[in-house]
This record gives C-alpha cells, structure tokens and sequence, in this order.
C-alpha cells in the first residue's frame, strides 16, 4: 500500500514541475516578444537621432537650430529612459522566476525528504526479515518455479522501490542545476543593474544639458529671441498641419459629428493641475519683450495623465520640433485640440477617441524645463483661448 502511495506522490510532483515550467516558458515567451517590439521601437529612434546628427554635420556652415538641439537631447533621453525601463522589467521578471524556482526547490526537496523517510523504513524492514523471508519463500514453495516466482517477486518490489528513490533524486539534481542555472542568470541581472546605473547616469547628463541649454535661453536676450523666433516658426507649422488636414478630409468627403462647438466652456481639463501660463500676449519680466503664447501651461496633478477633452480622431502622435512629444485631435469643425510636452503617448495616428479617455503622460519634453503640459485649442489653424472652451474652476 505504502509503495502505491509513494509512486502516486512521484507521479504528482513530477506533473506539477512538468505544468509549473510549461507556465513559465509561455510567460517567458510573452515578455521575449515585448523586449524584441520595444527593442525595435528603440532601434528606430537611435537611428532617428543618428540621422540628425548626420545632417547638422553636413549644414555646419548653417546656424544651429536651438529647438533641433533640444530635440535630439530629449529623443535620447526618451531612448535612455525606455532601455533603462526594459532593463527594470527584465530584472524584475528574472527576480520573480528566482524566487519561484527557489520556492519549489524547497517543496521538492521536502518531498524528498519524506520518501526517503519511507523508503529507508521499508528497506529496513526487508533487511530484517531477509532471512526468516527466505526460509519461508523455501519451505511454502510447492514447486522450484514456484520458489522462482516469488523470488522474483522479492527482486520486483525491490527495484520499484529503488526506482521511485532514483526518480526523486533525479528530480532534486535537476532543480539543483536549474538552481545553479539561475544563480547564472542573477550574475548576469548585477551586470543589468550596473548598466541600468549608466544609463540613468547618462539620462541625469542629457537632462542636465538640456536644463542649461534652457537656462540659457532665460538670462540671454539674444537666445531668448532666437528661441521665440523658432517656436513662432513651429506654431506656423502646426497651423500648416492643420490646413493640410483640412484640405484632406474635404478631398475625402470625411467629417466628424459637428458638436465640438457646442461644448464651449463644458469641456473638462485635459488634466487637473494648475494653469501657470496664460494664453495671450505677455511681457518677459527680464527682456521686456512681447510674446504671444498659443495656449496654456499645467503643472500636474498627481499621476500626470493626460485626458482628451472631447471625442475625435488623433491626426498626430509624435515629436514635433519644440512641442516635445505632441499629441492632435480633430473634433470636427474644423477644431484641433493639442497636447504637448509630452512624457509619453498612449494612442496613435487614426484612433478615434472619446471623451476623456487617457491620451499620454505629463513629461518635460520640448521647450520645457520641467513636467508641463501645454494645451491649445485651434480652429482652422487659429489658436483660441483654451480657458475659454474648459469648465469654470471654482
């Protein structure tokens, strides 16, 4: 009874290591295909960059673009943050399937344990009967086949015995090497730690670049002219954009439910913090020069979502010189909403989105020092007031 018992709890266990390490290879299998797509993704911004750097090299007799400057070190701080963010997961996933295994090496080895127990008791057991066993298979044996028989009825017993103990030391010796395997593997998740520290070292350098590049624009008059000057150069592009797309859709005969203009003033935030730049013109406290802002500056709430403030289409989803990363909705009408300075994007080109639905994250992408979002609200290409369009604040 005891023997069926015991190859009943191999049988088990072997099947919940067998089911517990086809679980983790599907798992492993999922998160090898998130690194490949995110790999990609990285791949072609490197190669973005590369190519820009390519073209400042061949134009060096040309002035510098100070907004294509601020690009590159935010594109390759994006890159560093996303390497830094895949270096996070894959050690997390590694810790986690470190300490999985660890936890069934434990439960294996119990097992284990408790079989031996049972298998040197019942060993014990026949080693003290051999002799009165032997007496007894000769004496109640009516035939010599029949003394044959038993004896290697004895010898069968015995060996199943012997075989359900190799099974499980078999078992302890495979989780041990899969044990030293992983203590492999978490050698090799330091070395990831200490490039993840170079690369947030390296993405601290790119910030700290950035950060005096835009000191610079705030105490020099001549920087912050040329500044405004290319910003103003990047607003006429998106009114361009726009037009573009206007023309588009008229060629295409689409259009989108004409509500937008109804929603002036009902529309909620695009994110709950507070307004620390106006629209409109404004005098630089420092230069006394006059500059037109197109929209609102937000310093974020908690979490730093990004909501869409009516339902549309994305039209654009990507970095655009100045703006950071930049987000378009087109509401119909003719009514653009747009969403800068960007952290990160959350839909893309084509999606159609409804009210209020998370769009991207606050980040400091773009002329910005710091976690902003910038918001405008246009029609056909004109900048309007966004306070206007968004709910009284009490």
């Amino acid at each position: 009874m005891k023997n069926k018992i015991f190859i009943i709890l191999g049988t088990s266990v072997f099947l919940l290591v067998l089911n517990f390490s086809s679980s983790r290879a599907e798992e492993a299998a999922d998160i090898n295909q998130q690194i490949i797509k995110e790999k990609k993704a990285l791949k072609e911004i490197e190669t973005q960059i590369k190519e820009k750097k390519q073209r400042s090299i061949a134009s060096q007799k040309k002035e510098r673009s100070l907004l294509a400057d601020i690009e590159i070190m935010d594109r390759k701080f994006s890159l560093l943050k996303k390497e830094s963010g895949l270096l996070e997961h894959t050690i997390r996933e590694k810790e986690k399937e470190a300490k999985t295994l660890t936890s069934r090496i434990e439960d294996v080895n119990l097992e284990i344990s408790k079989g031996r127990e049972i298998i040197l008791g019942r060993l014990k057991s026949i080693y003290k009967e051999k002799q009165g066993a032997a007496l007894k298979i000769l004496f109640s044996s009516q035939s010599y086949p029949d003394l044959l028989r038993k004896i290697q009825y004895m010898k069968t017993v015995a060996q199943r015995e012997d075989e359900v103990l190799s099974q499980f030391k078999d078992m302890n010796e495979e989780l041990i090497e899969k044990k030293a395997r992983l203590a492999d593997v978490i050698d090799h998740m330091m070395v990831d730690r200490e490039v993840l520290a170079q690369k947030i070292v390296q993405g601290r350098s790119e910030r700290k670049k950035k950060n005096r590049l835009l000191a610079s624009v705030r105490k020099d008059r001549d920087i912050f002219k040329k500044a405004v000057s290319e910003m103003t150069q990047s607003s006429a592009q998106v009114q361009s954009l726009i037009k573009t797309l206007e023309k588009k859709k008229k060629e295409q005969d689409s259009h989108l439910p004409l509500k937008f203009s109804k929603a002036k003033g009902k529309l909620r935030w695009p994110n709950d913090g507070k307004v620390v730049a106006r629209f409109g013109r404004q005098k630089h406290p420092k230069f006394n020069e006059t500059i037109f802002r197109k929209g609102i500056e937000i310093t974020p709430a908690k979490g730093g979502e990004v909501r869409s403030v009516f339902e549309g289409t994305v039209v654009f989803a990507d970095w655009f010189r100045g703006y950071g990363m930049m987000i378009m909705i087109d509401h119909g009408e003719n009514y653009y909403s747009l969403y800068a300075h960007l952290a990160k994007l959350m839909v893309g080109v084509g999606d159609q989105v409804s009210k209020n639905r998370t769009i991207g994250e606050v980040g400091g992408t773009g002329l910005s020092s710091e976690a902003k979002l910038y918001f405008e609200i246009r029609h056909q290409g004109e900048p309007t007031n966004p306070l206007s369009w968004l709910q009284k604040r009490k």
